[in-house]
């Protein structure tokens, strides 16, 4: 269960005791654990605790922390995904299946992530 530090010295404290991993990105900030990393590179040798972000799975991974600026890019990718659903002419079938999905995905995901989803 993640913790919330608001004691600036505790949290000082935890940073030089932890040295946390932290990579912000558009869509996510990694958090990085490599115990929990889905894009772990390898668990021994040079790259040993180091994520390889080209294998990123936001979605599923449990070291994703959101800004409200990665929400925000959450929500500007459904209003793509519900621009390209309401599409005329209508998409084909396989490609409104894969998109209503991904909507779907992205959605449960915020709702896990947020104490209010930012979804239409």
């Amino acid at each position: 269960m993640p913790t919330v530090v608001t004691d600036e010295r505790r949290l000082k404290r935890i940073m030089e005791r932890e040295d946390p991993a932290v990579y912000p990105g558009t869509y996510i900030t990694c958090v990085h654990d490599h115990s929990k990393a889905l894009c772990e590179r390898a668990r021994r040798g040079r790259f040993e605790g180091l994520p390889d972000h080209g294998q990123c799975q936001p979605l599923a991974c449990r070291n994703v922390a959101l800004t409200s600026s990665n929400t925000e890019a959450w929500q500007s990718e459904l209003d793509r995904i519900d621009r390209r659903l309401a599409a005329r002419p209508p998409l084909p079938p396989l490609m409104q299946h894969r998109l209503a999905s991904r909507r779907a995905e992205i959605t449960a995901f915020l709702s896990r992530n947020t104490s209010s989803p930012e979804t239409t």
